[in-house]
């Protein structure tokens, strides 16, 4: 009975491998492809809607995140309304094989939503969500998603030029000849996670006081740590993703400081409200609007960088004489440059410090201009010619320069003088020599 039971339990396991291994045998379908990467974007849409949406306010300071938190209940009802809404208009395919996906809400959409699910938040307090059209200035959200078929999830073997490689994002950039759609995704979103890792790392680094950071209130809890994180996670990003040499691509996003800053102070009030205890008790009453004192500037911005991972590289066929030139040796290049600043006559304390790191900030990015501007871009011209060739040139260099990156923390000297070290890749600039010289 045993061997009879033993022999029926491998011929099922074999009929089922052999089905496996026929439905593998055939290929898809063009229309197959064209719906699989439809879905694929649409599910890519919905989630970048939803991130959108999240960020929406609902009070002064309380956002969409803040009130699906409450509950895991809330949170899956809220992403069920989300994907319940429609596709706008047509799916777009293009020449690569991927598709392009348009989902969209309105603010009158959200608000009926949130109302359905629950009309008070976990204190008893009641929500008032029609509130909302008086935060958000924006009515109508769009989200666009983008998918890519199966057969084209992997390396481009022995790659051909296609409409795509000569005209796409990615034309004439060394190191991309062979990489195919699913790659180009796979790079972008690495570079949205390094760009997200490198954003919170620069919040955590702020200054609330002059011996505590936002890593030190964060570090109170894991959920306040969490929250923070998955709150920057809606960051915007700042226009669309940049490629560069060696299937590199980079993407910039930001945020308002003044959003942080709500965003902090709600986390201390729903602290205080649970009767948490902090382990620095100074942050239950924590001025964290004290950071712009720190933290001038009104925007935060930050920059991440991903590349494609390896098994999504193909194999070029050798075309001699027809390749693009290999990426000049200027553009792994990192200039870096030093700057001093010191207090104004008669001021003292914190804005004595806060005077001499702004004027060190402005003395570093004007000894790294000199430094970018220097570099030899071939044996007779370098950055300076090539930047008073037209005023846009020079606009653009600029535009470049300004994503320099301070190196480390500033650094205060006994004699009341601030030293800042900042820096940038020369592929920032790589990029704008390329646009121009592609004309």
């Amino acid at each position: 009975m045993k061997m009879l039971l033993k022999g029926a339990l491998v011929a099922l396991v074999m009929m089922f491998g052999l089905t496996a291994t026929q439905t593998n045998t055939f290929a898809l379908t063009k229309g197959q492809d064209k719906l699989l990467a439809k879905r694929a974007a649409q599910v890519d849409a919905y989630r970048k809607l939803t991130e959108l949406l999240l960020g929406l306010k609902i009070t002064s300071s309380t956002t969409v995140r803040d009130f699906v938190a409450e509950s895991d209940e809330i949170r899956t009802s809220f992403d069920q309304f989300v994907k319940g809404l429609k596709v706008v208009g047509p799916p777009r395919y293009f020449d690569d094989g991927t598709c392009e996906v348009d989902v969209q809400a309105t603010i009158e959409q959200v608000m009926l939503a949130l109302e359905t699910i629950v009309r008070r938040d976990a204190f008893g307090n009641k929500t008032v969500i029609r509130d909302m059209v008086k935060y958000n200035r924006k009515k109508v959200f769009v989200a666009t998603g983008t998918g890519v078929p199966p057969s084209l999830a992997g390396p481009v073997q022995n790659a051909q030029p296609t409409i795509e490689s000569r005209r796409g994002r990615t034309s004439g950039i060394p190191g991309w000849e062979n990489v195919g759609p699913r790659g180009r995704l796979m790079a972008e979103r690495a570079a949205k996670v390094d760009a997200y890792r490198n954003l919170a790392e620069t919040v955590n680094g702020f200054r609330i006081s002059g011996n505590t950071t936002v890593r030190d209130f964060v570090a109170e809890s894991d959920e306040i740590r969490t929250s923070l994180n998955t709150f920057l996670k809606g960051a915007r990003q700042v226009g669309p993703a940049r490629y560069l040499p060696d299937a590199i691509v980079e993407i910039e996003v930001e945020i308002t400081l003044q959003q942080v800053i709500k965003h902090l102070q709600t986390l201390q009030q729903r602290w205080v409200r649970q009767g948490r205890n902090f382990r620095v008790t100074a942050f239950r009453t924590t001025r964290f609007e004290s950071i712009v004192g720190y933290y001038p500037k009104k925007i935060i911005t930050a920059v991440g960088n991903g590349t494609v991972p390896g098994k999504y590289m193909g194999q070029a066929t050798p075309q001699p004489r027809t390749v693009v030139a290999s990426t000049p040796q200027w553009v792994t290049q990192t200039v870096q440059a030093t700057g001093f600043g010191v207090p104004a006559n008669g001021q003292v304390g914190t804005e004595a410090r806060l005077m001499a790191e702004r004027a060190a900030k402005l003395d570093a990015m004007r000894n790294l201009t000199e430094k970018v501007y220097g570099v030899s871009i071939d044996s007779a011209t370098t950055v300076r010619d090539f930047v008073t060739e037209s005023d846009t040139i020079q606009a653009k260099v600029k535009q470049r320069l300004a994503a320099a990156r301070q190196v480390g923390e500033p650094r205060y000297l006994p004699d009341g003088s601030v030293e800042v070290t900042i820096e940038i890749p020369m592929s920032e600039i790589y990029v704008v020599y390329k646009e121009i010289r592609s004309y």
